[in-house]
C-alpha cells in the first residue's frame, strides 16, 4: 500500500522522502468488514483513512427515516467525514465500507501536528480538501442541471469498474432518482 499512497500523493504534489516517511510513521492499519462504518452519524470524526482498493458510501437518514446516499468515494483515496473532522462536531453522515478492505488511519491530532510542522504536507491536505469541495459541487450541479440518464452516464464514464457493482438502491439514491427510473436507464443503454 506504500506505493499506492506515494503514487496518489504524487498525483497532487511532490513530497520529499522525509515528509513521506513522516506520514508513514503516523499511519496505523485498520481492517474493515463489508458494510462496516468508518464513521457513524452522531460521532465526532477523529481520523482520516487512505484506502487502495474498494469504495465507500456516504449516507444519512431523512426526517422521515428514508436512507439517502449522498456520495461515493472510490479507491485510491482518502476518506473521512470532512465536516466533522474539521469542525470537531458530530458527523451528520455515515461513512460505510462497501467491501472488506484494509485502510491506513491517521488520527486527527497527528494530522494537525503534521500540518503545523510540515508545510508540504499541509499543502497536500489543502489540495485534498479542495478536491472534496470540487466533487461536492460537481454532484450538486449534476443533480440540479442534468437529467437521470445524463447523471448516470457521467458516473459510468468516471467510474466504470465500480458502477456495475453498486447496489441499485444506493446508486439510484445518489443520482436522486427512483430505482425503477435507474432500471429503465440501464435497460435503454443495454439495447443495441
Amino acid at each position: 500500500m506504500t506505493d499506492a499512497l506515494r503514487k496518489f500523493i504524487n498525483a497532487y504534489t511532490v513530497l520529499d522522502t522525509e515528509d513521506f516517511d513522516t506520514i508513514l510513521e503516523k499511519l496505523t492499519i485498520k481492517e474493515l468488514r463489508k458494510k462496516e462504518h468508518l464513521v457513524s452519524a452522531g460521532e465526532t470524526c477523529n481520523e482520516i483513512a487512505f484506502f487502495e482498493k474498494g469504495y465507500f458510501r456516504f449516507y444519512h437518514y431523512s426526517p422521515a427515516g428514508v436512507e439517502i446516499t449522498t456520495d461515493f468515494r472510490f479507491a485510491p483515496h482518502f476518506i473521512t467525514s470532512y465536516t466533522s473532522l474539521i469542525t470537531r462536531k458530530p458527523s451528520q453522515v455515515y461513512v460505510q465500507a462497501m467491501e472488506s478492505m484494509v485502510v491506513w488511519i491517521i488520527r486527527y491530532s497527528d494530522l494537525m501536528n503534521l500540518y503545523n510542522n510540515h508545510p508540504r504536507i499541509e499543502r497536500f491536505g489543502r489540495i485534498m480538501a479542495e478536491q472534496v469541495a470540487i466533487e461536492s459541487e460537481k454532484h450538486l450541479f449534476s443533480l440540479l442541471n442534468l437529467n437521470a440518464e445524463e447523471r448516470y452516464n457521467h458516473l459510468l464514464k468516471e467510474y466504470p469498474d465500480y458502477i456495475q457493482n453498486i447496489p441499485l438502491q444506493y446508486l439510484a439514491s445518489f443520482l436522486g432518482i427512483k430505482q425503477e427510473t435507474l432500471s429503465r436507464v440501464r435497460q435503454k443503454q443495454s439495447k443495441p
